[in-house]
């Protein structure tokens, strides 16, 4: 399996999770970043992106989410910080 198959799995299973399913703000945010993974999009954006995402609602909810989004967050880390080191790297020069 691929990592875009892995984070989709991955994914499916945080918005299965009960808490998750309970929360109408955290599903709003995940669900963009599910269509996104079905249609193909490269893998770090997403990660990167999602990243973000979390973090912004872990801000507006005193730190506090669902141990399944804070699992994905962890997983996606290294997605997230290559693409945004790949980006950067055009601002060295």
């Amino acid at each position: 399996m691929d990592k875009s198959s892995l984070l989709l799995n991955e994914l499916n299973d945080v918005l299965n999770d009960p808490e998750v399913k309970s929360n109408q703000e955290l599903t709003n945010t995940l669900i963009p970043f599910k269509i996104k993974i079905e249609n193909d999009e490269e893998y770090n954006f997403i990660c990167e992106k999602l990243s973000k995402a979390i973090t912004a609602y872990l801000l507006t909810n005193k730190f506090k989410a669902p141990k399944s989004v804070l699992n994905l967050h962890s997983n996606i880390a290294n997605g997230a910080d290559k693409h945004r080191g790949l980006r950067s790297f055009t601002t060295w020069f």
